[in-house]
């Protein structure tokens, strides 16, 4: 090898040593700057909680019996507050609350049957009381059906009925999903 390309060579390797001592110096100084820039700071504008996708080992809360989510996004304050503590139509809730006591049970072991979910007695008696809690608002909600005051009463004791026993099977239908 000839002296002059030997030193084409050197002058290369010494013009890349160069380039790269200079780039590292850059990254360096940005280094710098970033940890002494303090005023930067990661802020989240929007949060989205997708409580669909989550698996969910134990579920204490609320049976909303005849809603979907979706049901209880799209309505109004569905709460109807009877006056005072009253309850509407005290013989239908008597009844409904009698029906609740002898039809229930039976329906939630059929239910745990056809699914193949049985659940404990504390849950299966939670489920049932919550049930119960609902009537005076599903009691109140069909209380304002069109429906002429004689046939009232009926009414109201079928679609609650009715109600319940759906809003029990889709629950039950969810958890065979999971």
């Amino acid at each position: 090898m000839s002296n002059q390309l030997i030193m084409h060579y050197i002058t290369q390797l010494q013009q890349q040593v160069q380039q790269l001592y200079q780039y590292s110096h850059s990254l360096e100084n940005r280094i710098q700057q970033l940890e002494s820039n303090k005023q930067a700071k990661t802020s989240i504008e929007k949060l989205e909680y997708h409580f669909d996708q989550l698996k969910i080992e134990r579920l204490d809360g609320t049976l909303h019996i005849g809603m979907t989510p979706e049901d209880l996004q799209n309505s109004e304050d569905l709460s109807l507050n009877p006056s005072q503590g009253q309850t509407p139509f005290p013989s239908v809730h008597q009844t409904l609350l009698e029906d609740a006591d002898n039809e229930l049970p039976g329906y939630v072991h059929s239910l745990e049957q056809q699914y193949n979910y049985p659940l404990e007695d504390d849950f299966r008696q939670t489920l049932i009381q919550d049930v119960k809690q609902q009537l005076p608002n599903r009691i109140a909600y069909y209380q304002q059906a069109n429906v002429p005051p004689t046939d009232l009463p009926q009414h109201i004791l079928e679609h609650v009925k009715k109600e319940w026993q759906q809003g029990l099977k889709n629950w039950f239908s969810n958890q065979q999903k999971e």
